[in-house]
């Protein structure tokens, strides 16, 4: 009997104290850590709207995350009322954030000031920018001003780096942009330059690939789209 009302008693004093149990947050950090490579740190967990599912934060994404005793499951979470992907809607807030912390003067700026535009995460010596940068003319023609930010795939220090930095540093931005996408020459030139925090920039907030295209709202585009199919975007996004 006394070995039975023991138990009983321990029983209610774990229920009773819901310290002693391990906090959630805690518990889906334990199995990620398990999980991911070592280099790869986590940078902040918060709970979503459904429960035992946790946001995590890693460097350049977030995953959705359900983690409940030693078991994960990784994957999309839809909000089914509004008929909306929770991880898309975020990351377009994200995207709309970070290119509107970014002054119009710290970037390579195509075109007046039409009150619509398009942020283009760029690199130099990409196919499909070349491609995108030759669209320009009837964009801005149409209404559609570009804005560059300076995204050297190779990363910091590489040759799209230092073309990068050149075509910045130029005297006539737009020109030298057009000079480097045809293939040409951009004389090299050293300046104070935000080439590095652009790069960063993109990094942060998910940028894999070039062009990658912002409209203002924070909707993201990988990849090219001809003017037609840019500018219908752009439309139903509202801009």
């Amino acid at each position: 009997m006394f070995r039975f009302i023991s138990v009983i008693s321990l029983a209610c004093t774990l229920i009773a104290n819901p310290a002693s149990a391990e906090d959630p947050i805690e518990n889906a950090r334990r199995n990620l850590l398990k999980l991911l490579p070592g280099d790869i740190e986590i940078l902040g967990i918060e709970e979503s709207a459904m429960e035992n599912t946790f946001i995590v934060q890693l460097e350049s994404q977030e995953l959705f995350v359900y983690s409940r005793g030693d078991f994960l499951l990784i994957g999309d979470l839809y909000d089914a009322a509004r008929q909306v992907h929770v991880g898309e809607e975020r990351m377009a807030a994200r995207m709309a954030e970070a290119v509107a912390s970014v002054s119009p003067d710290q970037m390579v700026v195509m075109g007046p000031d039409t009150g619509r535009y398009v942020t283009v995460f760029t690199d130099t010596d990409c196919v499909y920018c070349q491609q995108f940068h030759k669209t320009v003319p009837e964009l801005q023609e149409r209404g559609l001003q570009v804005r560059y930010l300076m995204f050297p795939r190779t990363g910091i220090g590489s040759p799209s780096y230092h073309e990068a930095v050149a075509v910045w540093c130029s005297e006539d931005q737009g020109q030298a942009m057009t000079v480097a996408k045809s293939g040409g020459v951009v004389e090299s030139t050293e300046c104070e330059n935000p080439v590095e925090s652009q790069y960063f920039l993109g990094r942060k907030i998910g940028v894999r690939g070039t062009p990658t295209l912002v409209l203002d709202n924070g909707q993201v585009i990988p990849g090219f789209l001809t003017p037609d199919e840019l500018l219908a975007e752009a439309e139903m996004a509202g801009n």
